[in-house]
């Protein structure tokens, strides 16, 4: 997946700013595919020369003009070509996985609080990703009740993945207790 092709898909719901493109990130698939304000804005910049997209230069009564981004019959082709695309595996980069291959001289105490926070922090995106089947507002935009489905089922995923990591951790941390400081071989 692209941030290219996030945008197309967003600004295919609908013409939008780059700051309520930047909130619908946030707001939607944020837990999953992040983007900064300023690649957005590169993005955005990036698909209008491609001639993805086009600008209309909305002028404002005392603010500077609001620049609302809507597809091009070409910006909707190349997202239609990319949803027929197969995705490739999914390459897992896991921070905590390489530090626990190299955690056999670390103090369990210490190693039990990176554990610690690695559950607490699952715990929010946990929390996070059932508010947002909660939320009304995620699916307003969406335009038939196939295309929520959709969306439901990208936010489950999330779900179920923090529900597994979850378990995962606790009995990581239960199994580490029980074998204690690592005794060297001589």
């Amino acid at each position: 997946m692209s941030l290219k092709h996030a945008i197309l898909g967003f600004l295919d719901l609908e013409p939008t700013t780059g700051y309520t493109l930047q909130q619908r990130f946030a707001g939607s698939v944020g837990s999953f595919w992040t983007a900064t304000q300023s690649q957005i804005y590169r993005e955005l910049h990036a698909l209008q020369a491609d001639g993805f997209l086009q600008v209309e230069v909305v002028p404002q009564k005392g603010r500077p003009p609001r620049k609302v981004y809507a597809l091009t019959a070409s910006g909707r082709s190349e997202l239609r070509h990319w949803l027929g695309q197969p995705s490739p595996p999914l390459q897992l980069r896991d921070p905590l996985l390489l530090k626990l291959v190299f955690a056999d001289r670390a103090p369990p105490e210490e190693l039990d609080a990176v554990l610690a926070q690695h559950e607490h922090e699952l715990s929010l995106r946990q929390a996070e990703y059932a508010a947002r089947l909660e939320s009304p507002e995620i699916f307003e935009l969406a335009r038939t009740s196939r295309e929520r489905v959709l969306w439901e089922l990208s936010i489950e995923n999330g779900l179920a993945w923090c529900t597994a990591q979850l378990e995962w951790t606790r009995e990581a941390r239960r199994r580490l207790d029980k074998v204690g400081r690592p005794r060297r071989k001589k």
